[in-house]
């Protein structure tokens, strides 16, 4: 399933994005944030390519998408939706440090997002994605707000990563949300 939007194309990433996926995420930021194995190997990237992401097709539990400029079609990073049930899925994503802040993410997730609330079989027909991230994430915070996301809460003390206890916000948005104009979040996010 390809996606595209005016400088992107999403698609399922392949073999030959093995080495881009296993240097981009040696970012720190990316160990820190996500919930993708820390030390990242190579294997890593290679089971995330040839088992993760066609298990995750096959049986409808874990969509991923590789992020892809159209002029210059080397891996950026990876979004997707998961563990779709019950008309709901949560949204997911990481980004290769040197995109950052180029409104690389926020185009790949607002297509994804889009995707996931198109009725079938133009997209997945959702009622409602979820999206958490570690609290002090404020970047992350900053794509799924300006996709329309809205805060829903904090949970305290929620999640541990390398060995650190962090609370956890989380926010959500509904098919019939309009997604054009950011909601204001709580506090600040940095």
């Amino acid at each position: 399933m390809e996606l595209e939007t005016p400088r992107l194309i999403l698609r399922c990433p392949t073999e030959g994005d093995i080495e881009r996926i296993f240097t981009i995420c040696q970012d720190a930021d990316i160990a820190a944030f996500t919930t993708v194995p820390h030390p990242y190997r190579r294997e890593s990237a290679t089971e995330f390519v040839s088992g993760v992401i066609p298990a995750g097709w096959s049986t409808g539990s874990a969509l991923a998408w590789g992020i892809y400029l159209k002029d210059a079609p080397q891996l950026l990073g990876v979004v997707s939706l998961s563990n779709a049930q019950d008309g709901a899925a949560e949204l997911g994503y990481w980004i290769d440090p040197l995109v950052r802040g180029q409104g690389v993410m926020t185009e790949a997730a607002a297509r994804v997002v889009a995707f996931g609330f198109a009725a079938y079989p133009d997209g997945l027909g959702l009622s409602r994605i979820g999206w958490e991230a570690i609290s002090i994430n404020g970047p992350s915070a900053r794509v799924a707000q300006k996709v329309g996301f809205r805060w829903e809460g904090h949970r305290r003390g929620a999640v541990v990563r390398l060995g650190t206890i962090y609370d956890l916000t989380f926010a959500g948005v509904l098919c019939t949300d309009g997604r054009s104009m950011p909601t204001p979040w709580p506090g600040a996010i940095e």
